[in-house]
């Protein structure tokens, strides 16, 4: 492993391997904050929480909405969270009459997340590429 070290070019392409996910990290939070609130919404039997995790959801989405993607991904990527927040911004306040309702409605989130999360994500290849274009300056 250290003679492989030893290589300027395998030296720099494992550092910029390694460096790749720092990029996509920033984004990393805020999904799992989304997804969170996400759950605890579909999980919860109280209208008032069901709003107020709908509410957080909603300023995280924003949130991940202004990330910078690569331009390969960002107009999928934003394409697919602007249908995310057409369905959650639609929802009426939750009442006890209409809680089950709204938590079914908000299920076809996941579904979107899913069939997204398939176009977007990228291989470990596409890591590579796009982090050795980022640093040639391309």
């Amino acid at each position: 492993m250290i003679t492989l070290l030893k290589t300027p070019l395998t030296a720099l392409l494992l550092g910029l391997l390694l460096t790749t996910p720092a990029s996509a990290g920033k984004l990393k939070p805020t999904m799992k904050e989304i997804r969170l609130h996400y759950k605890e919404a579909i999980e919860t039997n109280k209208p008032e929480q069901f709003n107020q995790h709908i509410q957080l959801f909603l300023v995280e989405l924003q949130t991940a909405r202004n990330f910078e993607f690569s331009p390969e991904r960002k107009v999928l990527s934003l394409e697919g969270l602007n249908k995310v927040q057409s369905i959650v911004s639609k929802l009426p306040e939750a009442t006890e009459a209409n809680l089950a309702t709204l938590q079914t409605e908000l299920k076809q989130v996941d579904q979107l997340r899913e069939s997204y999360h398939k176009k977007v994500k990228p291989g470990v290849l596409d890591l590579l590429i796009d982090t050795l274009k980022e640093a040639m300056g391309f």
